[in-house]
């Protein structure tokens, strides 16, 4: 099934100013003044309430895999969690966010330090070393003025303190090491819609302070981003993948280290923009064929199919692994978004097959074509999705075309013809092919 990355698509919907990632204004925590947590947290919940001298309401990351709003992480690696306790108080003229260190001692839980700032609630926060002691950091983005701004601060920890490193205006962040030196760097892109300026910059953290490494630029003309996905190119370089909706398409930019600098190589500094991976926004990047890798949606045209006319654009989708310097394609396939399946075409076929799309009767169907004639042939495949509960109950003849996939509500039929018999395939093949397809 392919699975979007970090549920793109409903980012899109829910942000589209900001680089897409869903964002709420509202927060269910209001409800907990102070708060009452039972279980495990409870104890943290009463050191919490001990150390704050005034009403406070408990505030929960937006985004990302820490959603609570006390959240615990074994920092130093000693098999004993740390915890760490978000919340606004409201001051004379401002509400601030606060960040509480508490700490396990003496069989007690104690609140070890504070950080409090102007901002109005949690983006996301991250635990990585940066520096190569041993002892994780928390990079927390804090939203500054709504999801309008928000800024990432760095901090390190000891035993009773917490320092800020680093206060850095942000719309996505994430942790890697592109400089393959074992040490964790910290990736920014920053989207500029005013001035159409969209960035990328690599930092380090030093023992006097933060130094930027390199940045480059991204797509000028993409307004909504996804969460940056860390990986590797084929070739087994560590990269960055980054999904971006500009107008009513998508591409996606990878970035790696090349001789010292941030590069983004797909990219065309003449016009600003990513073309070569541009695409229908439906589609987003995955791992296609689970080797670890993500590969990136590349749509190819196909000839449409209307009562035999030619005069409907199509395309197939070609997933491709990126090297650093070419996309190669991996899979080619017919993507019914409606219906919710795949096929994935034969190589042999690529070229020589056009597509009938008929959404109403929830049909598509693959004929052979001669590209030198623009010529359709015979039908190959016909591919029809039903009600399951209505095959189940014998409402259809199958007329010899074979139960190819099931989602518990619909099942895809597929009739294959004498002239695709002839090419090799058979029901199995068909049945090996298709993949359910679930758009986020």
């Amino acid at each position: 099934m392919i699975r979007k990355f970090l549920t793109f698509w409903a980012s899109v919907l829910t942000a589209i100013t900001l680089c897409g990632c869903s964002f709420f204004a509202s927060d269910t925590a209001e409800l907990l003044s102070p708060p009452a947590l039972t279980g495990e947290l409870n104890p943290i919940s009463t050191a919490l309430s001990r150390s704050v001298k005034e009403e406070y309401t408990l505030k929960y990351p937006s985004r990302g895999d820490y959603r609570s709003a006390i959240v615990r992480e074994d920092i130093d690696g000693d098999g004993i969690l740390e915890a760490f306790a978000f919340y606004a108080t409201t001051g004379a003229e401002s509400v601030n966010m606060n960040l509480n260190y508490i700490r396990l001692k003496d069989g007690e839980w104690k609140s070890a330090a504070v950080q409090s700032l102007a901002a109005g609630g949690v983006d996301m926060l991250e635990f990585c070393d940066l520096d190569g002691d041993g002892i994780k950091e928390l990079l927390v983005g804090w939203e500054i003025y709504g999801t309008s701004e928000m800024q990432l601060a760095v901090y390190n920890l000891a035993e009773n303190s917490l320092t800020q490193r680093m206060l850095q205006r942000y719309t996505h962040f994430t942790t890697c090491d592109l400089s393959e030196n074992d040490k964790n760097e910290i990736l920014i892109i920053n989207v500029n819609t005013a001035e159409n300026r969209n960035t990328a910059a690599l930092y380090e953290l030093l023992p006097d302070g933060v130094a930027e490494l390199s940045d480059c630029e991204l797509d000028n003309a993409a307004k909504t981003f996804n969460m940056p996905v860390v990986s590797t190119l084929s070739s087994g370089k560590p990269a960055v993948y980054i999904d971006e909706v500009k107008g009513i398409g998508a591409v996606t930019e990878v970035l790696f280290m090349e001789k010292g600098e941030l590069v983004n190589p797909l990219f065309a500094p003449d016009t600003k923009e990513t073309l070569a991976t541009l695409r229908s926004a439906s589609f987003a990047l995955e791992d296609i064929n689970d080797d670890g890798i993500p590969e990136i949606p590349v749509q190819r045209d196909v000839p449409s199919v209307t009562k035999l006319q030619l005069n409907e654009k199509l395309y197939l989708t070609e997933w491709c692994s990126f090297n650093g310097e070419r996309l190669t394609v991996r899979l080619t396939t017919m993507i019914n978004a409606n219906d919710g399946y795949y096929y994935t075409v034969p190589p042999k076929w690529v070229d020589n097959i056009a597509v009938l799309k008929d959404t109403d009767s929830r049909v598509r169907e693959i004929y052979r074509y001669d590209p030198k004639t623009s010529a359709v042939g015979e039908s190959l495949l016909y591919f029809v999705t039903v009600k399951k509960a209505d095959l189940d109950a014998g409402k259809y003849d199958l007329q010899g075309a074979a139960e190819i996939i099931s989602d518990g509500e619909n099942t895809v039929l597929c009739r294959i013809s004498e002239a695709a018999i002839r090419d090799g395939v058979t029901a199995e093949a068909v049945k090996a092919a298709c993949q359910l397809y679930e758009q986020e």
